[in-house]
């Protein structure tokens, strides 16, 4: 029973993911335009950003299920073990989702000139 129960985790870590992709497509690209009158404002908010937004998302989530008992390094160099690579991919993959939030800030800052 227990490997069932992984699987519904790791679904739901996959869900939640792909659910933060499109939400970071729908109003950090600007994607909204595209999902209601299926007419890209921009080239880059088609239906290929959605599809990449998302399965970014997807994958996020289910690394992040796989990898999260490997959370803390011993302290060691920054690629010497598995665990401190995956620390710093994480931190990687969270300072990329903020440069997305920090520019959708910036369009946001300025359309209210």
């Amino acid at each position: 029973m227990k490997d069932l129960d992984d699987k519904i985790i790791m679904a739901f870590y996959g869900v939640f993911g792909g659910v933060l992709g499109f939400l970071i497509y729908t109003f950090g690209l600007g994607g909204m335009k595209f999902l209601v009158m299926n007419r890209p404002a921009k080239p880059w908010n088609g239906l290929t950003a959605l599809v990449i937004c998302v399965a970014l998302g997807l994958g996020w989530g289910i690394v992040s299920y796989k990898f999260k008992d490997r959370e803390f390094g011993g302290g060691s160099s920054l690629f010497d073990d598995q665990a401190t690579a995956l620390l710093f991919t994480k931190r990687l993959m969270v300072l990329l989702t903020c440069a997305a939030a920090v520019y959708f800030m910036w369009q946001v800052a300025k359309g209210l000139k």
